[in-house]
């Protein structure tokens, strides 16, 4: 039995993991924590009935729940996004002490498409590179961290050409620089996610998509990245080492 505690249960992502989990005789979500009136307090919690903490919560409360899992050494999945570099250095330095899943979406599909999105930067070093995402009206943060994920696993592959951020254009912007990545984030409605990369040539262009129908999708790789890391020994992880493993 794999005992859970959720940092973020309120929230969409929250509810659906909390759903997904009561599928499973294997997973137990034993502390919901959040916030909001009704759910747990992270600083109260003991642990001495959790495996392992997941958060998807927002930025305060995942410096709340990566404190509480380096104290009481317990492993810790993440998949808030709208970080900063001092919390990508936090985690960092949490990963010396215990094990760190970091992951900007937590989606089988999405983490499959980026192994695609490797192969193809391989061979479109003169393309023009432009990433689209959709996602619903309530999401903060903007391009989302999937998109700057993307970006960043191209840029890696490319790195000879400097590859630069641009996002969105309004207005007598000039002539499109061939070195650059440009992002444009549309929120709408109840959309759960969708992620096109777009490489572009003279006379043809290729298209990537992903699309997530349900959350019920993060729900499960949640879940299944919860299965992965527990009692996995101090260090950095991601969904790619849950997809190959």
């Amino acid at each position: 039995m794999i005992r859970i505690l959720l940092s973020g249960a309120a929230g969409r992502m929250g509810r659906a993991i909390a759903e997904a989990a009561g599928n499973y005789d294997d997973i137990k979500i034993t502390h919901k924590v959040d916030v909001i009136q009704g759910f747990e307090n992270i600083d109260k919690i003991a642990g001495d009935d959790v495996d392992i903490a997941v958060d998807l919560s927002s930025r305060e409360g995942f410096k709340k729940a990566l404190s509480w899992a380096v104290l009481h050494k317990k492993p810790l999945v993440v998949g808030t996004t709208g970080l900063t570099e001092e919390d990508h250095a936090a985690i960092d330095s949490a990963a010396k002490e215990i094990a760190v899943l970091q992951a900007s979406n937590l989606s089988r599909g999405v983490n499959i498409m980026f192994e695609i999105l490797r192969a193809a930067a391989k061979f479109t070093h003169d393309a023009d590179i432009e990433i689209m995402e959709m996602h619903h009206n309530k999401k903060k943060d903007a391009p989302s961290g999937t998109a700057l994920e993307m970006g960043k696993i191209i840029s890696e592959i490319q790195s000879e050409r400097g590859l630069t951020r641009r996002d969105g254009r309004s207005g007598m912007v000039g002539a499109r620089e061939a070195n650059e990545i440009g992002y444009h984030a549309i929120r709408c409605g109840d959309v759960v996610g969708e992620h096109t990369t777009i490489f572009g040539f003279s006379g043809e262009r290729i298209e990537i998509s992903h699309k997530s129908g349900s959350r019920s999708v993060l729900a499960e790789g949640a879940l299944s990245a919860a299965r992965f890391l527990a009692g996995k020994k101090a260090g950095r992880y991601s969904m790619r080492d849950v997809i190959t493993a």
